[in-house]
């Protein structure tokens, strides 16, 4: 009864998708008949329509009159009601398509010919064609766009790479798993952790950062590293960044708080200061350097060529744009044999909204939701740097708390793990007595020096594991961060 495929659409005249037509697309990215298998094995069996509905949309549809047949499937399912083609023919006597189509014996003979023994079996290809439509309807529209030099060109890149996004985001569900089979991959897991394997992304020589983070930050996770201004966040980040590329692993660093130049002024001062160098980030800025700090940084720049870390620093990058950046990374990065583990995006509240919002809370909150996404889609660890509100200036005590992030509490609900960096010798240097108070002084002078060069690193969520704080050094004038045992570690160096 093949017959009932091929003369099913005339009423249809041509598929649609989301009511704009295009015949060219439909040609190519539609299989009607396959269509039409899925809504006739449906009505056969209505044991497949779960099977059906965890995978396939109505928008997978190119036939409106099939699409709105598959979301009355699914409806009547909900509804405990059985869906037959009598019964869904009746919900369609008003629609002339239905009528011209022959109703309930149209339907009915969907439901009995051959091709649906085989309906279950066309999903994947639907959504495959679905995705490939929702890309060519997009290039469509933006291809007249780019003769027309009344729109500029960020304006059509950006609408490109929206769609890529739209069109491409793939899935990160997994098949269900039972319980015994669940219980087998956590203890593998727990005895690879009991014999020293790597549970996350770990940063060999900064440990601390793998402690707050419970072990290292896990690909798929988005991971939030808080501070107000002067606590040393993006000396933290390059940090990271710089420990997981000498390790081996992948970075795209993301800058939308300061040109790359400015973040590799940085990067040379921590840098040449490991090495020995008594140069600082403001001596770098001025071009204060000797002959031998010369010799020096070209000795460092030999060793830092291998290191596979890339920065991007986007004119303006709306929160959608983040995923095929990642990607076209991901492919780059393949080619040379080098898996991309992190992603930096410094930072969140500096990332266009997907979309304009009423309110700014709004916004953060979509961009939230959007990188917690595109870290799972890409399987990548995505460290995303984030302001926080003044009201910590307002406490006596002034550490960072989850309350404190700002704009949105979005942001500690979509992220796996929270860290806050906190400095108190900033807070003192704001609060010293005058010369002629001796006793305030000395006590002063005494929280100074246990607070010198002190950068508390902590973790206020770890969606795995336990928060957990702990001390590094900050060199500010060599925006350096050093691990607890720097100095042990120098002195049997």
């Amino acid at each position: 009864m093949s017959g009932a495929f091929d003369s099913s659409f005339q009423g249809d005249g041509r598929a649609r998708v989301k009511d704009q037509q295009d015949p060219g697309v439909v040609a190519a990215c539609a299989d009607r008949p396959a269509e039409a298998a899925v809504i006739g094995a449906l009505l056969r069996d209505d044991d497949l329509i779960d099977d059906a509905a965890d995978k396939l949309t109505a928008e997978d549809f190119s036939d409106l009159l099939l699409a709105q047949i598959f979301s009355t499937i699914i409806s009547m399912r909900g509804q405990q009601q059985i869906a037959t083609p009598i019964t869904v023919a009746q919900r369609f006597a008003a629609y002339p398509d239905m009528q011209e189509r022959g109703g309930a014996k149209w339907l009915a003979q969907l439901a009995s010919s051959d091709r649906a023994d085989r309906g279950i079996g066309y999903v994947e290809h639907l959504v495959d064609l679905s995705r490939r439509r929702a890309l060519a309807l997009a290039m469509g529209e933006i291809r007249p766009q780019l003769a027309d030099t009344g729109v500029s060109i960020d304006t059509v890149i950006t609408q490109t790479e929206v769609a890529l996004s739209c069109a491409l985001q793939w899935t990160t569900a997994r098949p269900a798993i039972a319980i015994a089979q669940a219980w087998d991959i956590a203890m593998d897991q727990i005895r690879e952790a009991a014999e020293g394997g790597k549970r996350g992304l770990t940063l060999p020589t900064f440990p601390e950062w793998n402690e707050i983070t419970g072990g290292g930050m896990v690909q798929g996770q988005l991971v939030l590293l808080g501070g107000r201004p002067g606590m040393g966040k993006t000396a933290v980040a390059v940090s990271v960044a710089r420990h997981a590329a000498a390790a081996g692993h992948g970075v795209l660093f993301i800058s939308r708080e300061m040109p790359v130049e400015q973040l590799m002024m940085r990067m040379v001062a921590d840098l040449m200061f490991e090495e020995g160098s008594s140069v600082t980030l403001d001596d770098i800025l001025h071009g204060r350097l000797g002959e031998r700090d010369y010799q020096l940084a070209a000795q460092i720049r030999r060793r830092i060529d291998a290191w596979p870390l890339v920065f991007e620093e986007p004119a303006g990058l709306n929160a959608t744009r983040v995923a095929p950046i990642i990607r076209r990374h991901q492919r780059m990065m393949a080619q040379k044999g080098v898996t991309l583990g992190l992603v930096v995006v410094d930072y969140i509240g500096l990332l266009d909204p997907p979309q304009a919002r009423q309110s700014r809370e709004q916004e953060v909150s979509d961009t939230s939701k959007l990188l917690k996404n595109t870290a799972r889609a890409t399987n990548v660890a995505m460290l995303a740097l984030a302001q926080l509100n003044r009201a910590v200036e307002q406490r006596d005590d002034k550490h960072p708390m989850l309350s404190d992030l700002r704009d949105s509490g979005s942001l500690e609900q979509d992220a796996d793990t929270v860290v806050f960096a906190y400095r108190e010798e900033y807070y003192l240097k704001q609060t010293e007595p005058d010369a002629n108070d001796v006793k305030k002084r000395d006590a002063w002078q005494v929280e100074m020096t246990m607070w010198r060069n002190r950068l508390e690193i902590y973790s206020a969520k770890v969606r795995q594991g336990a928060p957990t704080r702990r001390k590094v050094y900050f060199f500010g004038p060599h925006q350096a961060v050093r691990s607890a045992d720097y100095y042990q570690a120098a002195a049997y160096g």
